[in-house]
């Protein structure tokens, strides 16, 4: 964090005035809510016209903005005293700064002691109007009430004193009051992790939702008031007043609010069906629903286990109807998709569910590593993305880490990956690739957010350089060769050196062989025109069979990719 200090400019002190400031080195004072463009010098200005001012500074973050609040050092602690008095509240830049003492010890205010909530506080009901309100009951320490990000009150505030003592008699002397025309609850301050802690059965605070438009909170309380005493009612609104339809009720003991949840929940009001439960918090609503959703994915996943299988490498061509008559004649057929982006186009990876497990085993047999159109597939059974990586995590040490795996829902833990047809042809080795590392995985997501042209240029370049490192004298034609390999592939082959070398050698003796093969061509060539010359006239040059032969070995030549990619 930067720090920014301004020095108040005063004289050198005598040797008095210095055992003082030592003495004072804790009259220091915390000044929170800070509007984002306060400066130190605008601080200075305001808090050295009660008392001298040592040095102050406004906290900020490494790029300089302000993080809303600072520290004011005093020479003694008489002098901040007078300064917390006079300008705490204060209004700056349009926000009125919050003061008091800074406490360099951290225990007091983690440990919540003499924390006081209050809740169900008058809109306009302020900071200083809250600690106005508290005051009477002993030292504050710090006042707070909980705004949005506009400014406006939540409804709830803190307040903390510097003794159990003070606290407690707040409590006593506040909890159930009126304060600008809403009565207010008042409590000792619950840490979050213990207020988790609380048994479900203990709650008193009842959430109330689709009630009518027109509900006041007088309304609520009348509906909810036969079951207990309540201790306070809240109807939440929009900042025009308008009913949010839906509030709570907060009852004084739990059973009053576990009988209004049996006997309210599922009310018809005005034709509408109200909703009555226990409140929650949102962290606590959304842990629920998720571990709700994942139950019922669990027990949908078991129900088609062993059945569904994850189809890779699929080609553009293929849509859901195309990927179902390729397996119907396995079996019954549950479900059948392929996978597409927001545009329609294939992902190139899809499912299959069959109805009976020889049915999988059977297509598994006969379609993995079948090519269609222009890519071999591969089928293996979908896996969760726990399993997986459970499983990945047990056979490679390397996948414990916090890795981006490849996109698709359910994949193989080991995926053969084979060279296409075309490389096979002209001379490479066809031969298997195990599971991307987290390197191939992670450019392979990047690569996808530019367009094909781009890949293939980024793809080109890079394992240009790497070639060249190896064989530069044919370092275009071969990376010319291996930019014809599958994507995945041509990664692999960017992160494994030995692999590399291997196609490299490979790319070097088809080259070779290929022009070993051209020779052969040419003499044969030059034989076939001079028989020719000798047994015809030169009118019937352009009919003779040598003439065919030129045109098949230029094609040929035209196919090689040495003469394309070069």
């Amino acid at each position: 964090m930067a720090i920014n200090t301004l020095l108040a400019p005063i004289m050198t002190p005598s040797p008095l005035r210095v055992a003082e400031q030592a003495v004072g080195s804790t009259a220091s004072l915390y000044v929170g809510d800070l509007e984002k463009s306060v400066t130190e010098g605008q601080l200075y200005s305001i808090f050295c016209q009660v008392a001298p001012v040592v040095s102050l500074r406004v906290c900020r973050d490494i790029a300089g903005r302000s993080l809303g609040y600072g520290y004011v050092n005093f020479h003694s602690r008489e002098d901040a005293n007078r300064a917390l008095e006079y300008l705490n509240f204060t209004p700056i830049n349009g926000n009125s700064i919050r003061v008091m003492f800074s406490n360099r010890d951290p225990t007091l205010r983690r440990n919540g002691m003499a924390n006081v909530f209050i809740k169900n506080l008058e809109v306009n009901i302020d900071n200083k109007g809250l600690n106005e309100m508290f005051s009477s009951f002993g030292t504050i320490l710090s006042c707070k009430v909980a705004t949005y990000l506009n400014g406006q009150s939540k409804g709830y505030g803190f307040v903390q004193f510097t003794n159990e003592k003070s606290a407690m008699d707040a409590i006593n002397g506040l909890n159930g009051t009126v304060a600008n025309g809403k009565q207010i609850f008042v409590s000792l301050f619950i840490r979050r992790q213990e207020r988790q802690n609380i048994q479900v059965g203990m709650f008193t605070n009842v959430y109330i939702k689709n009630f009518p438009k027109e509900f006041t909170d007088d309304n609520l309380r009348q509906e909810f008031a036969p079951f207990g005493e309540i201790t306070s009612v809240l109807v939440m609104r929009d900042a025009d007043g308008s009913s949010r339809c839906f509030g709570f009720v907060n009852y004084k003991r739990s059973e009053c609010a576990i009988e209004a949840i049996k006997n309210l929940n599922g009310k018809m009001v005005n034709d509408l069906i109200m909703y009555v439960g226990r409140a929650q918090k949102k962290e606590e609503r959304q842990a629920e629903l998720k571990a709700k959703f994942e139950r019922e994915r669990n027990e949908k996943f078991k129900q088609f286990e062993g059945l569904n299988l994850y189809l890779k490498n699929l080609d553009d061509s293929i849509g859901d109807v195309h990927l179902r008559n390729l397996f119907e004649n396995f079996g019954e057929i549950g479900s059948c998709k392929v996978m597409v982006d927001s545009h329609g186009r294939s992902k190139g990876y899809g499912f299959v569910s069959f109805k009976t497990v020889e049915s999988v085993q059977k297509a598994i047999n006969e379609m993995n590593g079948k090519m269609f159109g222009r890519k071999p597939l591969y089928i293996c059974v979908a896996q969760r993305k726990e399993e997986r990586r459970a499983i990945l995590k047990m056979v490679h040490p390397i996948f414990n880490q916090d890795v981006t795996y490849m996109n698709g829902a359910a994949t193989a833990v080991m995926v053969p990956l084979r060279l296409s047809t075309s490389i096979v042809a002209h001379g490479f080795t066809q031969t298997d690739i195990t599971v991307p590392s987290p390197y191939i995985a992670n450019n392979n997501n990047a690569l996808a957010s530019v367009d094909a042209e781009k890949q293939h240029e980024i793809l080109g370049e890079k394992l240009y350089s790497l070639v060249e490192q190896v064989e530069p004298e044919f370092a275009a034609k071969v990376t010319g060769m291996l930019l014809e390999l599958e994507k995945i592939e041509v990664l692999h082959l960017i992160e494994s050196a030995s692999d590399l070398r291997v196609k490299i050698s490979q790319a070097i003796e088809a080259l070779q062989q290929r022009k070993v093969e051209e020779v052969g061509d040419a003499a044969d060539l030059a034989s076939a025109l001079s028989s020719s010359n000798a047994s015809h006239d030169t009118t019937d040059l352009d009919c003779a069979p040598s003439s065919s032969s030129v045109s098949d070995d230029s094609a040929e030549l035209a196919s090689a990719p040495l003469s394309s990619n070069a």
